[in-house]
């Protein structure tokens, strides 16, 4: 097979990075890349969809990227998997990866071991320089589900129209599930028994990164990994609920530029040049001069650690860093210097966030659970609603109308293969009802 071959695979699947912002995944797979980087990390509290990849398909994701270094002519992968995590892995398989390209790293249970940046300097000892992708330093990261999946579309031809999904946090028993693409959220937990969810409220994605989900309207996609419940009274939901207005006042009112948020950064202390306590104070007193300071945000990866373990005064740099980026982003702004950093700033080893202190600091320890158990439930839905956008880049284009039939796996919408996009295919057999630019609806027939 040709690498324009794996990348036509790959596209006609609709396969996106399986565990962020879902970037489309063809893409990726380049010439130029010596090293491929598993990101099997489960880098935020809770997340545990990838226990169950480890658990039972590890032997097909190796074989994975056996082929796709083939094709690549990449040197080596590297599988970053937690020390913790590693009894998840058949020992038989590690065991036979000994003196092969296929390496087992054992990174550091810390927080964010996940971010492409942190975890290519722990699997490869490279720092990626700013606002670079990991290609910049020959490397690709690729998630453990995203490998799974490629693997279904080489030996099926298999589409992506179903997500491995994490229910946990608040919960009766802590679970990953398989779920139709485009299925209601509400729908979803209906069918698992959670007919009644007064006083919670449900985050997409992890405690630190993750967003508020509107309950009645959201849907299943193909980067939902977790959807994790909390009562509203907590911590987490109050502070993801708070208006970005009031962040800003708070933050103008009581930050004391302290520098503490910027001192646990782990970009920062990587070496890039960002300085979150700068952006905080220019966006909060409106110093509309500094444009160096709200450029810095671009530098931002959102994890969230410069809000939960470094402000001490209960203010978020995160949403307001993370405003300040999406803003420049859609005004078409970005930093035209890029410092490339040789090492590590110094005080690195001693500033890292242990998972379990993070843990502590956010309040949910009585939700954390060794493992959680794969449960094998079929989901019917009698409708989905599968959005245009589940990836970075331009929106797909319908090539189905409305009154069409339509089947499981079918490919209902598509980017230009040019394009920074992907495929979409329906999740169940049926009729298509609705077509418009934010969705396509499809009923059973």
């Amino acid at each position: 097979m040709t690498l324009e071959e794996l990348q036509s695979v790959v596209y006609n699947a609709g396969i996106v990075g399986a565990g962020g912002a879902g970037f489309p995944t063809h893409k990726k797979l380049s010439e130029g890349v010596k090293q491929i980087v598993v990101n099997a990390a489960e880098c935020e509290p809770l997340m545990m969809v990838d226990h169950h990849i480890f658990a039972k398909h590890f032997q097909s994701v190796i074989d994975t990227l056996n082929i796709i270094m083939d094709i690549m002519g990449a040197e080596e992968a590297i599988f970053g998997i937690k020390k913790k995590n590693m009894w998840l892995l058949d020992q038989k398989i590690v065991k036979s990866l000994e003196n092969t390209r296929v390496k087992i790293k054992e990174i550091p249970d810390i927080y964010p071991a996940g971010d492409e940046v942190v975890l290519v300097y722990e699997t490869t000892g490279k720092i990626i320089p700013e606002g670079q992708i990991p290609m910049s330093v020959g490397v690709v990261v690729i998630n453990t589900e995203t490998l799974y999946n490629i693997r279904k579309a080489l030996d099926t031809g298999e589409t992506v129209c179903e997500k491995y999904v994490t229910i946990a946090g608040d919960v009766r028993e802590d679970i990953t599930v398989k779920v139709p693409v485009g299925m209601k959220i509400k729908e979803l937990f209906s069918q698992l028994g959670y007919e009644d969810m007064t006083g919670k409220a449900v985050i997409n994605g992890g405690p630190m990164m993750g967003k508020l989900v509107d309950f009645e309207n959201d849907v299943v996609t193909k980067t939902t990994k977790g959807l994790l419940v909390f009562p509203e009274t907590h911590s987490i939901i109050q502070r993801k609920r708070m208006s970005v207005s009031t962040m800003l006042k708070r933050a103008s009112a009581a930050c004391c530029y302290c520098t503490m948020c910027t001192d646990v950064c782990p970009r920062y202390l990587l070496g890039h040049s960002i300085q979150v306590h700068k952006i905080l104070r220019a966006a909060s007193h409106c110093e509309v001069n500094d444009a160096d300071a709200f450029l810095q945000s671009t530098l931002c990866c959102g994890c969230g650690v410069c809000t939960v373990m470094g402000c001490q005064q209960m203010l978020n740099p995160q949403a307001i860093s993370t405003m300040a980026k999406e803003t420049l982003a859609k005004k078409g702004y970005r930093r035209t210097e890029s410092v490339k950093p040789d090492k590590p700033r110094p005080e690195r080893e001693g500033r890292l966030i242990p998972s379990d202190t993070l843990i502590d600091r956010l309040g949910i320890r009585k939700y954390v659970k060794d493992k959680v158990e794969r449960r094998y439930i079929d989901f019917y839905p009698d409708t989905v609603y599968i959005p245009m956008s589940q990836h970075v880049g331009k929106p797909a284009s319908a090539i189905v109308k409305i009154g069409d039939a339509v089947k499981k796996g079918q490919m209902i919408a598509k980017t230009d293969e040019n394009a920074l996009g992907t495929t979409i295919h329906s999740s169940i057999d049926g009729i298509v009802k609705s077509v418009n630019e934010k969705e396509i609806v499809i009923s059973v027939i």
